[in-house]
This record gives C-alpha cells, structure tokens and sequence, in this order.
C-alpha cells in the first residue's frame, strides 16, 4: 500500500497516540499507519442509520475455518449464512415460549429479587 495512497497528516490528542501505538503488533498491524487506516476502514464500513446494525464478531481461529467451508458448500457468503443463523436462533427462543420481553422481565425480576435480599441482610 505504500506509495498508492496520498499522504494525511492530522493532530491527534497523545492519549489516543498512545491507544494507537498499544495496538500496533496485533491482528498483522505493524505500524501506526496500519492502525489508522484499520480504524477508516471500520468507520466508513458501519451502515449509515437507519440501515441496520453492523456487528463484529471474533469467531476464532477453529469456527473461522469452519464457516468458511461451509459457506463453500452451500455457496452462500458468510454473512448471508451468520444472519440465517441468528434468525434461527432468535425464532427457535421464541417458539420454546420464552419472548424477549418475557426473558427480560424474568432477569429484572431476579435482579430486584437479589437487591432486596441483600438490602435486607
């Protein structure tokens, strides 16, 4: 990418100049530069709103591998087959019976539970 991209210089706070330089070294990232320009590609990859949520997921090297076989064999990219995946997911807990207002309420009713049991301890 050297010498195919123009040059940007910019002020930044040394806070975040040193945010920076703690994660050059990870994910192939070998210089600040590096780091910048992984930061631009995240922000101008987020959907404008309006849009959907846009979520990154650390798969890890073993469900990495196999996703991407899957997706081979069926022939369908791996966000196509990720959202598939959550929707199955998400109506599976909703036809056992349990909505998400209905788990919601149940953690937030354990929660007070909780709080005045200690509160009266």
């Amino acid at each position: 990418m050297p010498g195919n991209s123009p040059m940007v210089s910019l002020r930044i706070p040394e806070d975040h100049l040193l945010e920076l330089d703690r994660l050059v070294g990870f994910d192939g990232m070998r210089n600040r530069s590096d780091v910048i320009r992984e930061a631009v590609r995240r922000l101008l990859s987020t959907p404008l709103p309006g849009k959907g949520d846009r979520v990154e997921v650390d798969l890890g090297p073993e469900l990495t591998v196999r996703l991407r076989d899957y997706c081979k064999i069926v022939g369908e990219p791996a966000d196509v087959v990720l959202r598939q995946s959550a929707r199955e997911m998400i109506r599976k807990e909703m036809i056992e019976g349990a909505t998400v207002v209905d788990l919601l309420r149940k953690r937030m009713d354990e929660l007070r539970f909780r709080h005045d049991e200690d509160s009266n301890a």
